[in-house]
């Protein structure tokens, strides 16, 4: 199934996406591009290169993802999200003094963390570059505002430790009544500027949805993530900025054949014909991150027709209705994934009808699925300022 599935990702589609959310940013401010789980499943090698040109910097969630982008040749600011050891401090040594080695700018979000990231620093004998995590009000992880003080206290006095960030992350920010993220952002604020003058220390809080709803919140830095692939944050939104979906994903018509009147299809009989009716075969399934639940109700699209989905999708095929595409033929391009966000096989649409989020949809596209880069074409926007982009942490 491996040269079946093509992921066509859009480069031009991340530069439109990257200079509208500029737009609305203050010259000193960055924009820091999320590139954790693959580019949200986009594939992280293939936009490694329009990133690194339009984006002041990248982050990640892991260390193994961190790595693996120095190895992809990413040499400017890298921020990894997760604590760079357990809270109560234990760290695999190795993997601290290579993470050091290869500066990475790493969260604490104890004493504990920063002692063990102090210890790595001697180890290696060079600075490490830490960001504080602060919890808000997410209750996720982070140091509580009541902690942020002495932990600000102890990075300063480890002399191997940089202090050059300080940020927190938002629980509501998609949500249409902002109160909630607001008291959050309050919070923040107030835990900084108890610290007093934090000279060369970004202060950060702004995720997709707060980088367009609420620009407030931009302070030194903004770290969009789903909106630079092109969705909407949600659609509580009380912006909607016409993104362009980075992504649309096909395979081939593999089979053809025409069901009896009264013939039921797929694992389970699920779906039943009135009358005979021409079915075609596309070989993805859950396997590839074609859900499930899907089944009976979503469509895909092949020259310029809908074809729903009929029966339950199996690990690697789906049936699909060619009653509105008599003149299919085996061998067509089906779109399972379409780039227009109005289409019915969009990626906000296929969350819609899961019951869940566009992260999700892409996130969990696999690795049987190859992704490619089309042919560049007129997007809208010229290259422009792309920003600061000197690749300097303050």
């Amino acid at each position: 199934m491996d040269d079946y599935l093509h992921a066509e990702i859009s480069a031009e589609s991340v530069r439109w996406n990257v200079n509208l959310l500029r737009q609305s940013l203050a010259p000193r401010t960055r924009l820091c591009a999320v590139v954790k789980a693959d580019a949200y499943g986009h594939g992280l090698a293939l936009l490694r290169p329009v990133l690194d040109e339009l984006a002041d910097c990248l982050a990640v969630a892991t260390p193994a993802e961190a790595l693996g982008l120095r190895e992809l040749g990413y040499g400017r600011p890298l921020l990894m999200f997760s604590a760079c050891a357990a809270a109560d401090g234990r760290a695999d040594g190795m993997l601290l003094d290579e993470l050091l080695q290869q500066e990475i700018t790493l969260t604490i979000v104890s004493q504990a963390c920063a002692e063990a990231l102090a210890a790595a620093a001697r180890r290696v004998g060079r600075p490490a570059r830490v960001h504080i995590k602060l919890d808000s009000g997410m209750g996720r992880s982070g140091v509580l505002p009541q902690g942020v003080v002495e932990l600000v206290d102890l990075v300063r006095r480890q002399p191997l430790l940089q202090l050059t960030g300080i940020y927190t992350h938002l629980a509501t920010a998609d949500e249409a009544d902002k109160t909630y993220a607001l008291g959050q952002f309050e919070r923040f604020r107030q835990a900084v500027a108890v610290q007093g003058p934090l000279p060369g220390t970004l202060l950060h809080a702004a995720n997709s949805a707060a980088t367009i709803d609420l620009p407030q919140m931009h302070l030194d830095m903004v770290r969009p993530g789903i909106a630079l692939y092109g969705y909407q944050p949600s659609d509580r939104m009380q912006r909607r900025l016409p993104l362009k979906p980075v992504l649309r994903l096909t395979g081939p018509l593999l089979q053809i054949k025409t069901l009896p009147a009264g013939s039921s299809c797929g694992y389970g009989l699920t779906h039943t014909f009135a009358q005979a009716t021409r079915v075609g075969i596309v070989p993805i399934g859950y396997a590839d991150g074609y859900f499930r639940c899907l089944s009976n109700r979503a469509c895909m699209r092949l020259r310029g027709h809908a074809a729903p989905v009929r029966g339950n999708i199996s690990m690697d095929q789906t049936i699909i209705d060619l009653a509105n595409v008599p003149q299919a033929q085996v061998g067509d391009e089906v779109e399972v994934i379409s780039a227009d966000p109005a289409a019915p096989n969009s990626v906000e649409n296929l969350a819609r009808l899961a019951g869940t989020i566009p992260y999700e949809i892409t996130c969990r596209l696999g690795p049987r699925i190859r992704r490619i880069l089309p042919a560049p074409g007129p997007v809208g926007f010229s290259p422009g300022d792309a920003g600061n982009v000197d690749g300097k942490w303050p």
